[in-house]
């Protein structure tokens, strides 16, 4: 999920990705919310991993 929200949402990924733990959050539903931190974690260890690397 976490490439998936890279490739169609870009630099906009870590807004959707918010938006989306706050929907469900609102909504009450905790595993939803559950499910988007962890592709939270995971988006951010993708963009670390594609960082250039310091020299």
């Amino acid at each position: 999920m976490a490439l998936w929200v890279d490739r169609e949402h870009g630099e906009d990924g870590e807004r959707f990705i918010a938006e989306r733990v706050l929907h469900f959050d609102a909504e009450g539903d905790h595993g939803g919310k559950q499910l988007w931190r962890n592709v939270a974690r995971r988006y951010v260890k993708l963009n670390e991993a594609d960082a250039p690397l310091p020299h």
